[in-house]
């Protein structure tokens, strides 16, 4: 009876880990929960800490109909038929009036005036047909081409209730399309929010009249990024089309609501995912402001990337996880053999201005707009030192591609005159150190070259009557985990090369956790965005980056785990067979307790069986009874 109770329970063990597995579809679940169509699968949701629902849900709908089209052929037939009108052209609530053409004849309208969610007024139509109009007329006199239609027929535009969706507006793109020196250009269609009335437009800040004219430059202008190159990287993209927002209408100013959650988040790397909750792409519009300054006196240089890019061949250029094109590498190309930069450069001299805020005043530079920059962030986690004689603080960071950490140095009664700041850091780290008078005037001091064994010391004077003196560490190469340790006692530490650096949580008040890792549960699900991906990603950051053997852990990963992945992501059976290796792990991360029951009853049922085995070894090992009849 025991053997069949220890089987028993083996069994529910074992099903309790296993049984998820089933509903643990590898991008299907992801992709109808975003466009509501979610499964009614109960259970699924009871595993998952963090529901699809519950993932941010961007201002531009653009990047989720692109990763739709990307990842189609990855999903199932039932999934494609439900959210194949996802890329159809989009079907009004109610009756089509006939579309209106903009005055250029560009243009077509797309609205309805039945009283159902999409209604538009005429007067309202009419409006966005003459904003497109004038958008595309500053596109042109900027030198962009536009957005190619099939047969050049006006471009469609719909209007439709966004707000339910919690979109501005949305740019899907279509078919490819022959361009002269753009081979690998597509059409593309829009659709724009009905009305902007609704309070997630917060039209008591900005007038519906100035939310359609931002959407407009913003959403056109991915339709126009079609049209070079449909294999575009999104943070670029998003990126872009937010620049331009304010290239456009000046006045409206509500992209520099996307900076504050870059700058706080610096450690973060450049090309990290879209997102408004990290800045990333949205709030990286910023540094195209930058570069543009910079380079003033020579040709656009936004304009001139894309132009590079429209030549680009996805199959012989590096691409990203998604296999679109990096942007990272075009960037650095273009500045090379352009302006006379290159992208380490460019990136650390944008480093600095974030601190000094030295924006350029001349227009068409948007001069008057400086004070709605968000100020520099110090790392969170070492905010502020009030530095003392004699102090022995060794804080240390380690850095992801292209980012870059502030931290804030404040005199209290008793510190010295000067401070001196000795750093150690590896081959890609740039460092430079400011003094802030009482008066504001900021005074740079820079390393010589810095030394990852030696160190390298600079002694910034009046420290004791300054307002604060700040340090800023750079990565401005496109390699992970290069790393910095200071002090203000000329303590010298060691570090570690590239590669053998732990990786540590990019910010500590709840970052991301950079664009990479999971690399096998990204291979395994099919896409970063999986919501069991997710979770792996925030366990990874909440629980093993916080730690030095979770770090360590993370950093053996990462070093070993890469050819691995894209081995996997080659091989559909090895995909499922992964997935449901992987669904323990997930199990036991979204449900600890359940986890932890089942392994308990999983041992109980286990030393049953060994001692049932252990007996049953006992009484075969005794010699035979001798009769003694």
């Amino acid at each position: 009876m025991s053997r069949i109770y220890a089987r028993l329970s083996l069994g529910l063990a074992l099903t309790l880990l296993f049984s998820t597995f089933v509903f643990a579809g590898p991008l299907d679940d992801y992709y109808l929960e975003q466009f509501g169509e979610a499964r009614n699968t109960q259970l699924q949701k009871a595993v998952l800490s963090v529901s699809p629902a519950a993932l941010e849900s961007a201002r531009c709908g653009m990047p989720l109909k692109h990763g739709l089209r990307r990842d189609w052929n990855l999903l199932e037939q039932t999934t494609q038929k439900v959210l194949a009108k996802q890329l159809a052209l989009p079907v009004l609530c109610g009756p089509e009036e006939t579309p209106l053409i903009s005055p250029s004849g560009k243009f077509k309208i797309h609205y309805t005036i039945s009283l159902c969610a999409d209604k538009a007024t005429l007067s309202w139509v009419q409006t966005v047909a003459q904003t497109f109009d004038d958008v595309a007329a500053s596109y042109t006199s900027m030198q962009w081409q536009l957005a190619p239609t099939t047969g050049n027929v006006p471009y469609d535009v719909y209007l439709r209730d966004l707000a339910t969706e919690g979109y501005y507006g949305v740019t899907t793109s279509g078919q490819p399309v022959s361009a002269a020196n753009h081979p690998y250009a597509f059409t593309s269609w829009m659709e724009l929010d009905n009305n902007f009335t609704d309070s997630i437009y917060k039209p008591a800040t900005y007038s519906p009249l100035q939310s359609l004219q931002v959407t407009a430059a913003h959403e056109y202008h991915h339709a126009i990024q079609y049209g070079y190159n449909y294999y575009f990287d999104v943070w670029y993209a998003e990126a872009t089309s937010t620049w331009m927002e304010d290239e456009l209408y000046d006045s409206v100013n509500q992209l520099y609501n996307y900076i504050p959650a870059w700058f706080t988040k610096s450690t973060l790397s450049l090309d990290i995912d879209e997102s408004t909750s990290t800045g990333g792409g949205y709030g990286r519009w910023i540094f195209n402001r930058y570069m543009v300054e910079k380079h003033i006196t020579q040709p656009d240089l936004v304009l001139s990337v894309w132009e590079r890019l429209a030549v680009l061949n996805p199959d012989t250029n590096p691409v990203n996880r998604w296999g679109y094109i990096k942007m990272t590498p075009v960037l650095d190309y273009v500045l090379s053999n352009t302006y006379n930069s290159n992208l380490a450069t460019d990136f650390f001299g944008f480093a600095k201005r974030v601190y000094t805020r030295d924006w350029s005043t001349l227009a068409p530079d948007h001069g008057s707009d400086i004070a709605s920059i968000h100020p520099y962030s110090p790392v969170t986690k070492y905010s502020i030192y009030h530095v003392k004689s004699g102090s022995t603080q060794t804080p240390s960071v380690t850095l992801p591609h292209y980012s870059f950490a502030y931290y804030t140095f404040l005199p209290s009664t008793d510190a010295q005159a000067n401070l001196s700041l000795t750093l150690a850091a590896t081959s890609g780290i740039k460092a430079t150190a400011f003094i802030k008078s009482s008066s504001g005037d900021i005074t740079e001091y820079t390393f010589a070259p810095l030394n990852k064994n030696t160190g390298t010391t600079v002694t910034v004077p009046g420290f004791i009557t300054s307002s604060e003196v700040v340090l800023l560490i750079t990565n401005a190469t496109n390699i992970d985990n290069h790393a910095a340790n200071f002090s203000t006692d000329g303590t010298v530490l060691s570090v570690n090369e590239p590669g053998e650096l732990q990786p540590v949580a990019p910010v500590s008040s709840g970052g991301s956790g950079g664009s990479g890792g999971c690399f096998i549960a990204t291979a395994a699900y099919g896409s970063y965005l999986h919501p069991q991906v997710q979770l792996l990603r925030n366990f990874r950051d909440e629980y093993l980056l916080t730690n030095t053997p979770g770090r360590a852990f993370v950093a053996f990963y990462y070093r070993n785990s890469p050819p691995l992945a894209d081995f996997i992501a080659r091989h559909p059976v090895l995909r499922g067979i992964t997935r449901l290796a992987l669904t323990p792990l997930v199990v036991a991360v979204a449900h600890p307790l359940l986890a932890a029951f089942s392994l308990l009853l999983a041992a109980w049922a286990l030393l049953i069986f060994l001692q049932r085995r252990s007996n049953a070894a006992r009484l075969n090992s005794q010699p035979p009874a001798i009769s003694t009849t």
